[in-house]
């Protein structure tokens, strides 16, 4: 096995401690979309429509338990298929979490303009060539996550 995989299954290992139920994923679902849900789970033998989603998720991450490579691939190309544009179109949503923006950077930067804009211009740059969020979209983005008041 070389580096690579040997250092990918110890990754694998010590994230798999790591499995809790999460607080803070909810999800909305209308009656018969739950219940053709459950209905998929038990018909794959789940004893319920968490561990099918649990299942995918670690398909569509590569992380948790997955199905294999070829589950694994699968789920990339439904992500790529349904949401490609990401390739194109930049989320700032996206660029705080990537870049551990914390709720208390993000009140910085409605107390301090230069701090605003020294983040915005940063994720400008490391969007070069892709239609980004204007600015006061961003900024609007902060604010409605602010009165959240949850991390991302």
């Amino acid at each position: 096995m070389n580096d690579y995989y040997a250092k990918r299954v110890n990754e694998q290992n010590e994230d798999l401690k790591s499995i809790r139920v999460r607080d803070d994923l909810k999800i909305n679902l209308t009656n018969k979309a739950f219940i053709s849900l459950k209905s998929l789970a038990y018909k794959a033998g789940f004893e319920s429509a968490e561990e099918l989603l649990s299942s995918f998720i670690g398909d569509l991450t590569g992380w948790g338990y997955t199905n294999g490579s070829d589950e694994r691939d699968y789920a990339d190309r439904w992500y790529e298929r349904a949401f490609g544009s990401s390739d194109y179109y930049t989320n700032f949503r996206y660029y705080l979490f990537n870049n551990g923006l914390s709720l208390e950077d993000m009140a910085d930067m409605l107390d301090d303009e230069d701090y605003f804009e020294d983040v915005y211009q940063s994720y400008i740059d490391e969007n070069e060539g892709k239609t980004n969020q204007s600015k006061d979209d961003c900024l609007a983005l902060v604010k409605k996550i602010l009165e959240k008041g949850e991390e991302l």
